[in-house]
Formats: structure tokens, C-alpha cells, sequence
């Protein structure tokens, strides 16, 4: 079942609905009317799913930063919490 976007004619409301392939019209949610109008709208672009050399490098460069940061930050709350348990018990 494909989500086709519809568009009412008497309140003019855009919307999106799962309905049964090539229907022609729907139910509008905002106003009720029984028949609005299906829209042909723009297709959601292809996904990329090969990257090239160059941008599965800098990809794995972002990624390696971000795991040290992730990392360090860890880290540094660890030493934060055990500093404060030390400083609790004595």
C-alpha cells in the first residue's frame, strides 16, 4: 500500500495517506470532506549507497573522532564519579 499526498479542495489542506495502490481520492482529516483530489508530488531522492574513495575517508575520520571523543568523555565522567566518591567517604 502506497502513501499518495492528497490535496482538499474545500479547505485546501495537504496530506498524506496509506491507501489502496492508484486511488484517486480520500477522505480529508481537517475538514471532512469525502473527496480530495490525489497530487502528484516529488520523488524522494535515491539513496546514496556507495560512497566514493574519498567520502568513505573523510567518513572514517569523523567516525574515529567521534569515537575518541566519546571516548575521552567517558573517561573524564569515570574520574569525575570516582573523585566524588572518594571525596564522600572520607
Amino acid at each position: 500500500m502506497p502513501i499518495y499526498e492528497f490535496e482538499c479542495g474545500e479547505c485546501s489542506a495537504r496530506f498524506e495517506s496509506l491507501v489502496v495502490a492508484g486511488t484517486a481520492s480520500a477522505g480529508c482529516p481537517e475538514c471532512g470532506a469525502t473527496e480530495a483530489p490525489r497530487v502528484y508530488s516529488a520523488q524522494a531522492p535515491t539513496p546514496r549507497i556507495a560512497k566514493s574513495r574519498g567520502d568513505a575517508k573523510r567518513q572514517e575520520r569523523k567516525n574515529a573522532a567521534l569515537h575518541s571523543r566519546t571516548k575521552a568523555n567517558f573517561k573524564a565522567s569515570r574520574r569525575r564519579a570516582r573523585e566524588r566518591k572518594r571525596g564522600g567517604d572520607g
